[in-house]
């Protein structure tokens, strides 16, 4: 059985002949038989009788009936779910994203999704770079927004954007009146670091290494799991860190913390866009990948 075959049966029963049955499904008189035939031949009984009062359903036809009402009503939702997915009237979609992105990209976007695809529902999870990577590999949401990549070929990743990373001071720190660092003096600290596993100290750590500087030789001070907590530390006046620009921007502008230039030290990083590998994203995680790749390309 198919189901233009259920939608031809009910219309004969629903109608009483199999003229008005066609005429109800748009198909000629004789196919509309054929249909009635291979039914009844695949069911290996009569399902209608044909006599002088019209057409009219056996007990097994009543049977069939019953049950090709719920077959064809299901399909009729299932069309309208996947109208209403198709067409984003209504979305839930989840999604990592580090620290970074989560707290001074994401909000940016979050308007315009709002205003342009009101049935969309974002649901944005946080944590370090490589605990989104982790859980986007188990399946845990389909799209992360992250700051370092991995070699893990189950993931795919798409440079969204470079982010510079600074060395960033309190007005009252004694370097805020260097005009260059000498690159040894970052042994003197104190440094606070973000936590193991985050892309700010990742990319830190090797741009480190490639000017000839041992990331062990730092003077830390302490390491916080959060780019607002770090900020928060520096805006008490209390070590040194290095930052995402985008992070401090107001601060800097506002004079409530200082940006040093270190001598041969130049640290950015890029912002991914990180999917499961041969996986087709659903619209509203098209719609997003859109939105964010808009944003970056005009900030």
């Amino acid at each position: 059985m198919n189901l233009r075959q259920l939608e031809v049966f009910v219309a004969v029963i629903e109608t009483g002949s199999f003229s008005r049955g066609a005429q109800a499904t748009s198909l000629t008189q004789p196919t509309v038989s054929q249909h009635i035939a291979a039914l009844e031949d695949e069911a290996g009984l009569r399902l209608l009788d044909r006599g002088g009062r019209g057409v009219l359903p056996t007990q097994a036809g009543k049977l069939y009936l019953r049950h090709a009402h719920r077959v064809l009503a299901e399909c009729s939702a299932l069309r309208a779910a996947l109208a209403e997915f198709n067409g984003l009237q209504q979305a839930n979609l989840t999604l990592g994203a580090s620290n970074i992105p989560a707290n001074y990209l994401m909000p940016r976007v979050l308007p315009q999704l709002a205003s342009a695809y009101p049935g969309i529902h974002l649901n944005m999870q946080t944590g370090d770079s490589q605990a989104m990577l982790e859980r986007l590999h188990a399946n845990e949401f389909e799209l992360a927004v992250v700051g370092s990549r991995n070699n893990e070929r189950a993931l795919a990743f798409e440079s969204l954007a470079t982010d510079l990373l600074i060395l960033v001071v309190s007005p009252l720190h004694p370097w805020s009146q260097v005009k260059i660092l000498p690159l040894d003096a970052l042994r003197q600290g104190p440094m606070i670091l973000r936590e193991q596993g985050s892309g700010t100290g990742k990319a830190l750590n090797e741009s480190l290494r490639e000017a000839g500087f041992d990331p062990a030789q730092l003077q830390v001070a302490g390491q916080l799991g959060s780019n607002e907590a770090v900020r928060q530390t520096l805006l008490g006046g209390f070590g040194a860190a290095f930052l995402s620009e985008i992070s401090v921007r107001q601060e800097l502008l506002r004079g409530e913390l200082i940006s040093i230039r270190v001598e041969n030290l130049h640290v950015q990083r890029q912002l991914w866009l990180a999917t499961r590998s041969r996986r087709e994203l659903s619209p509203a995680a098209q719609v997003i990948v859109a939105l964010l790749k808009k944003h970056c390309a005009n900030p």
